[in-house]
C-alpha cells in the first residue's frame, strides 16, 4: 500500500493536448493536463530562445509533437525542441525568429479543458496599428498630379497704345484666362473596427454539423471590410484576422488606437431553440441587458474570455 500511495503521488502527469495558435498580433502556445504543472520561464540571448521547464510530466506524443506544428508563418517562433533535462524536468526550447516578450500563466479547468499552461509571445516592439492604417490608406490614395501650365496663352497688351503716323492699331481682346484646377479636397475617412467573435482556444457556439463560430465570424468580417473598403471615405480595420484568442478588453484597445469611429462585433450566435432562424442586432445599452434574451446572450459572451484565456 505505502509503495502504490508512493507511485500514485509521483506519477508522471499525463499531456492530453498542445496547441499553436499563430498571429502578427502575438502567438499562444498551450499545454494542456488534467493536474496543474509546476513550470519555469527563462530566455536566452544570442540567439535568441524561450527556455520552459516542465516538472513531472510524461513525454508523450503530445508534447513530441509540438515541434510540428510550428509553422513557417509564425511571426515570432521560428522552431521548437523538447526532450528530457535531468529526470523529471522535461526542458521546451522555443528557437525564436525576434527578440520577444513572453508571459506564462496557468488557467484553470472551464467549460471542456482541463488545465492549461499557456504561453502568450508577444512582439517586445509591437506595430501601431493606428501608423499601419495609416500606411496602407496613404497607399490607397493615387497621386494626383499637378495641373499642367497652360501653353499658348496671349499675353495681356495694355489699352492705351501710342497711335503714331496716322495708322490706328486695333485694340487687343482680352485674353481668356483658365482657372487653376485643384485636386477635390477629401471627406475624413471613417474608421470602422470590425471584430470577428472568438477565436483561438474559445471555438464559440458550434453548428450541429461541426461548423465554428469562430471561423463563421472572421470569414463575415473579411467579407464585410471589403464591403467598406470599397465605399469612399471609409476603411474597415479587423480587429481579429486569424484565427487566435485576444480578450474583451483588448478588442476594445485596439479599436482605439486606430481611433475607430464605429466597432461593430458579429457573433453567429447559438439559442435555446433549435427553429431560430434570422439575425439580430444588439446596440450598447448604458443600463444592462434589456430582456432576458439579450441577458443570456451577454452573459455567454462575457464568459469568453474564461474559455479563450486571460493573463489576470
Amino acid at each position: 500500500m505505502l509503495l502504490l500511495s508512493f507511485q500514485q503521488a509521483y506519477a508522471a502527469i499525463a499531456i492530453s493536448s498542445t496547441r499553436v495558435w499563430p498571429a502578427q498580433d502575438y502567438t499562444r502556445l498551450t499545454i494542456e493536463s488534467k493536474k496543474s504543472i509546476r513550470h519555469n520561464l527563462f530566455t536566452i540571448s544570442n540567439p535568441d530562445r524561450l527556455v520552459i521547464d516542465l516538472e513531472n510530466v510524461e513525454l508523450g506524443s503530445p508534447l513530441n509533437e509540438l515541434a510540428k506544428k510550428i509553422g513557417d508563418n509564425d511571426p515570432y517562433i521560428k522552431s521548437a525542441r523538447v526532450g528530457y533535462f535531468k529526470p523529471g524536468v522535461v526542458r521546451l526550447v522555443l528557437d525564436l525568429k525576434s527578440e520577444v516578450k513572453p508571459q506564462l500563466f496557468v488557467l484553470k479547468p472551464v467549460s471542456e479543458y482541463g488545465y492549461r499552461l499557456v504561453l502568450d509571445v508577444y512582439p517586445a516592439h509591437p506595430i501601431d496599428p493606428l501608423m499601419a492604417l495609416l500606411e496602407q490608406t496613404e497607399a490607397a490614395i493615387p497621386e494626383v498630379a499637378s495641373a499642367p501650365t497652360a501653353a499658348g496663352q496671349p499675353t495681356p497688351v495694355d489699352d492705351k497704345v501710342l497711335v503714331s503716323q496716322g495708322l490706328d492699331i486695333a485694340k487687343s481682346s482680352p485674353p481668356v484666362i483658365t482657372a487653376p484646377s485643384f485636386p477635390e479636397l477629401r471627406a475624413r475617412t471613417l474608421i470602422i473596427a470590425i471584430d470577428a467573435g472568438h477565436g483561438g482556444e474559445d471555438p464559440g457556439a458550434r453548428g450541429r454539423y461541426g461548423s465554428l463560430e469562430k471561423n463563421i465570424t472572421l470569414a463575415i468580417a473579411r467579407k464585410v471590410k471589403t464591403l467598406i473598403d470599397e465605399t469612399p471615405n471609409m476603411r474597415g480595420v479587423l480587429i481579429r484576422d486569424g484565427d487566435y484568442f485576444i480578450p474583451l478588453i483588448g478588442r476594445v484597445v485596439k479599436a482605439r488606437k486606430v481611433n475607430a469611429d464605429l466597432f461593430i462585433s458579429i457573433h453567429a450566435d447559438a439559442f435555446i431553440k433549435p427553429k431560430a432562424r434570422g439575425s439580430s442586432v444588439f446596440a450598447l445599452s448604458e443600463h444592462g441587458a434589456t430582456s432576458t434574451a439579450a441577458r443570456w446572450l451577454a452573459k455567454k459572451e462575457n464568459e469568453a474570455d474564461l474559455i479563450g484565456g486571460v493573463n489576470l
